[in-house]
């Protein structure tokens, strides 16, 4: 039986967890957050088969992508967030992870699109364990001056899982096995990661990272979320988030399908070399905002947001850039709207977890999470999948570069709020400090 935070296997308060294990565990939960997601882009990256082989449309396509895998999940993700703060989160973690691989191996023998669809809801049921617990669990395991470092590395996860199905998508799905093929062999590794994680790992106990003096109590979800209305910075990078999961969601969609479309090329090389170059260039932003505002935040807070408000602001400009520059130099703007467009994402979660009290973190990830991600895969994709099939007509195939404009658009907006947030950061993380 897994055993709950109560009992004996937990490290004792005051006692410290070393650092080799914090990253042992860090390395873990940011393999669950990755695999989570390439098992979410394996649909886009093989978008035009799934298409041609149940002749569907591009809005039905967008809707397969987005909203079908994410809704039911980020609704269930917040009474899993309250299971998680307060029972053992590594059990919750690692049943969720393999109960989603098990549904992402079923979609690859779909029939119909209802079975797919059907298999896709699954995974997403699958997915409210991720990465919101994981967020808490890592604050647990290291120190505050260390945090926005870990959550910077845990959030390469995303641009890691995009590069795991790009060479999957590309490599299976170019061979005879297509599609089916490559679902079932992105499915796989979860089965592994799940185990490592349940059998290797010892919940920590919580706020031990946050002093013998930390704010340990037990929070109803009324006065939770009354916490939470009343923190300004947490509710500004939350609408601030949900612009950039729009944005996100939108290029990760539908980038295979603009290369074939717009520039011709292979499913192979749109895969696998524009896949690979979006991800190391969002491995790299990620990485940099976690140094650089790591630095900076240590002599101002305000820079955990301003930050990355700045960045998201740029990456419009340069994202219009990449949707109409010839090739190669669609792939320099790919490069670089990527680092900017990723730069935010450690130095917004470690904030999220210092403006809230401890009792409340995986919950205020979740709602983070769930906010961000029902609004950005409803809006992204179809949004850009119903635009695509209402420009085709005057623009042809290259309806969908007017239509990733949105994509820009959406990440200068949710900039301002993130600046608007720099001005009562330094009081929010006073206040989730008072006892």
């Amino acid at each position: 039986m897994k055993p709950t935070e109560s009992a004996g296997r937990e490290t004792e308060r005051g006692t410290g967890v070393s650092l080799g294990r914090a990253y042992y565990v860090l390395v873990l939960l940011t393999l669950v957050w990755a695999l989570q997601f390439a098992n979410i882009q394996i649909v886009n990256v093989v978008l035009e088969q799934i298409k041609n082989d149940f002749r569907v449309s591009d809005t039905a396509m967008g809707l397969i992508a987005g909203i079908v895998v994410t809704l039911l999940g980020s609704l269930l993700s917040m009474p899993v967030a309250r299971l998680a703060d307060r029972k053992g989160r590594l059990a919750i973690i690692s049943i969720g992870v393999a109960f989603w691989s098990v549904l992402t191996a079923l979609g690859g023998f779909a029939q119909n699109v209802l079975q797919l669809v059907l298999a896709r809801i699954g995974f997403g049921v699958g997915g409210a364990v991720s990465p919101a617990p994981g967020n808490s669990l890592v604050s647990d395991f290291f120190p505050r001056d260390r945090l926005p470092m870990a959550m910077a590395i845990m959030s390469t996860a995303p641009c890691i899982g995009g590069l795991v199905a790009a060479w999957i998508g590309g490599i299976v799905g170019s061979t005879h096995w297509g599609w089916r093929g490559a679902f079932v062999a992105v499915a796989i590794p979860g089965f592994v990661v799940a185990a490592l994680l349940y059998f290797t790992v010892r919940e920590p106990v919580r706020g031990i990272q946050d002093g013998k003096h930390a704010d340990v109590r037990e929070y109803g979800v009324g006065e939770t979320v009354r916490f939470f209305f009343e923190n300004k910075t947490y509710l500004l990078v939350v609408i601030g988030f949900t612009f950039s999961g729009i944005a996100d969601m939108a290029l990760a969609t539908w980038f295979v399908p603009f290369m074939q479309r717009v520039h011709r090329t292979s499913l192979l090389e749109a895969s696998t070399f524009g896949g690979t170059l979006n991800s190391i260039a969002g491995i790299a932003g990620v990485l940099l905002g976690g140094a650089v505002i790591g630095h900076l935040g240590k002599r101002d807070d305000r820079w955990k947001i301003v930050g990355p408000g700045l960045t998201s602001l740029l990456a419009g400009p340069v994202l219009v850039v990449f949707l109409f520059a010839p090739l190669p130099w669609t792939y320099v703007g790919l490069f670089f709207a990527m680092v900017l467009l990723t730069f935010r994402m450690g130095p917004i979660l470690g904030l999220v977890q210092s403006v809230v009290r401890i009792r409340m973190r995986a919950f205020a990830a979740a709602t983070l999470f769930m906010v961000g991600t029902i609004v950005g895969s409803a809006a992204g994709p179809l949004l850009i999948g119903v635009l695509n099939d209402v420009l085709e007509g005057r623009y042809g195939q290259l309806a969908i570069r007017y239509s990733l404009l949105c994509v820009a658009a959406s990440s200068m907006l949710g900039a301002l709020f993130y600046l608007w947030a720099g001005r009562h950061v330094r009081a929010d993380i006073r206040r989730s400090l008072a006892e």
